[in-house]
């Protein structure tokens, strides 16, 4: 054997594209492929590098609620609770 094999830390380690984790690296990857289709090369990496972190952070919070989250905070409070306050005190109730 020649030596050039990685040993993962755990068996929890996720699998690696160089140097950073697969499914986040495939997201800059096809943003840049599809921008550079168009043309714009550069902004394709930047924007696929934006939607990576966004993602990396979505992963590292787990997930788990954002659906729920997403239609608390966007969304009229009118629409979906009539007892809940409105978006501008709902710090305030711990919502």
């Amino acid at each position: 054997m020649d030596g050039r094999f990685v040993i993962p830390r755990t068996l929890d380690d996720p699998p690696l594209f160089f140097m950073w984790n697969f499914d986040e690296a495939i997201i800059v990857i096809v943003a840049g492929i599809l921008f550079g289709i168009l043309g714009q090369l550069v902004p394709g990496l930047f924007a696929g590098y934006l939607l990576a972190r966004a993602y990396a952070r979505l992963k590292a919070q787990g997930g788990r609620g954002l659906l729920m989250k997403a239609l608390y905070w966007m969304t009229p409070s009118d629409w979906w609770l009539r007892s809940r306050a409105p978006s501008n005190i709902r710090e305030y109730v711990g919502g």
